[in-house]
């Protein structure tokens, strides 16, 4: 590039009008070698090489020259870019790469290092700055961000609500077991996997342990019920083990349920009428503490007495119905049992309306294991 002309070539006392002329032509030359000589924007950018003010794609292995300073290259395919001397380029000199698929490989001249490394794997998606100090070359990293909430692409800068973190909503989904990523979910409508079947307004935490799938996850039942719902499952072989309910304060004490030895609803219950006390628990224990009870000498070796429950229940079926389960009933009690035998079974609601009054109202169809040591019918011997 010409060079400025001096000041004295403008500015002498004996400089003549061709001299002068000369001086003029010399900074025009000057400039246009520094700007450009169309009087563009876009051109005085390129030729001063500021960044990206130039644009260039590359499709095959290829060698930065100095005419490169400030360009955008625009790289697809796997192939290597091979970069001058840092003292050929001069320091900061300057451009980008952009690798918009495959990997590039940035290998610097000779034995010259790249930030420290002999050379540097760009792949798809990835941007860098690259910067001459006139020894070595620099290297800036230019992340891209997620292109959706829950983009798990490598070297994606995460988003504010990415996975549901600091947003005001967790991640709508419809199907909790197909979740593999760790974040805060949700859902609005019925979704696969959820605690209860069927349910809505679920707030689920899942947490990935590794990538070949080992997963947790903690649920809460965000509304639409009362008091608090909480579960939590593991996930191991590529399949979701069952949710467990937890137990807290708020659903430890109630009306006990369980299903397959499982409770469902709480986990003490505790009541009391006229006939006495009782607690039961999850697993089909109860406990009873009966007044009053009288005693009285059946023969000379044994004491008998009547008593009524406060709250008989049967945790298994019987084979035939055994009506003095109805006669512990208190007046005003209930009675849940399943009688027959698989695959004909019945759920009975036994009710004791008075001293000598029940009823009894067919419920469903079901199966339960029966009780031990219940009364079996009589079989027919031929």
């Amino acid at each position: 590039m010409p060079s400025l002309p001096a000041s004295s070539d403008f500015t002498g006392g004996s400089v003549t009008e061709g001299q002068f002329k000369a001086a003029i032509t010399g900074l025009r030359d000057f400039l246009s070698g520094l700007l450009g000589a169309d009087g563009v924007n876009a051109t005085a950018l390129a030729t001063l090489g500021a960044l990206g003010a130039g644009y260039a794609a590359k499709t095959a292995a290829y060698t930065v020259v100095v005419g490169d300073r400030g360009k955008v290259l625009n790289c697809s395919g796997t192939w290597t870019l091979s970069l001058p001397a840092a003292a050929v380029a001069g320091a900061g000199f300057s451009f980008a790469v952009r690798v918009e698929a495959g990997t590039i490989t940035i290998d610097p001249s000779g034995a010259e290092l790249i930030d420290g490394s002999a050379t540097v794997a760009m792949v798809g998606g990835r941007s860098a700055w690259l910067i001459s100090t006139g020894a070595e070359w620099l290297y800036m990293t230019m992340p891209k961000a997620q292109n959706t909430a829950t983009d798990t692409t490598a070297d994606r800068v995460m988003a504010v609500g990415a996975f549901g973190l600091g947003a005001n909503a967790a991640i709508v989904v419809t199907d909790y077991d197909a979740i593999t990523a760790t974040g805060f979910y949700r859902n609005s409508a019925v979704a696969t996997g959820s605690p209860i079947a069927s349910s809505l307004y679920w707030s689920v935490l899942h947490l990935a342990h590794s990538s070949d799938g080992t997963s947790s996850q903690f649920a809460m039942r965000s509304a639409g019920v009362p008091g608090n719902q909480m579960y939590f499952r593991r996930k191991g072989g590529g399949v979701w083990n069952a949710w467990d309910k937890v137990f807290h304060s708020g659903n430890l004490l109630g009306t006990v349920s369980q299903t397959g030895g499982l409770p469902t609803g709480a986990v003490i219950e505790r009541g009391e009428n006229a006939n006495g006390t009782y607690v039961k628990y999850a697993d089909g224990t109860m406990e009873c503490l009966l007044t009053p009870a009288t005693f009285v000498y059946s023969t000379a070796d044994l004491v008998a007495f009547t008593a009524t429950f406060p709250a008989p229940f049967l945790t298994g079926s019987l084979p035939v119905y055994d009506p003095r389960f109805a006669d512990w009933l208190a007046v005003g009690g209930r009675l849940f049992v399943v009688t027959g035998r698989v695959p004909q079974m019945e759920a009975l609601l036994v009710r004791r309306l008075g001293e000598t009054e029940w009823t009894t109202e067919i419920l469903l169809e079901t199966v339960v294991p029966p009780l031990e040591n219940a009364p079996e019918p009589q079989s027919f011997t031929f």
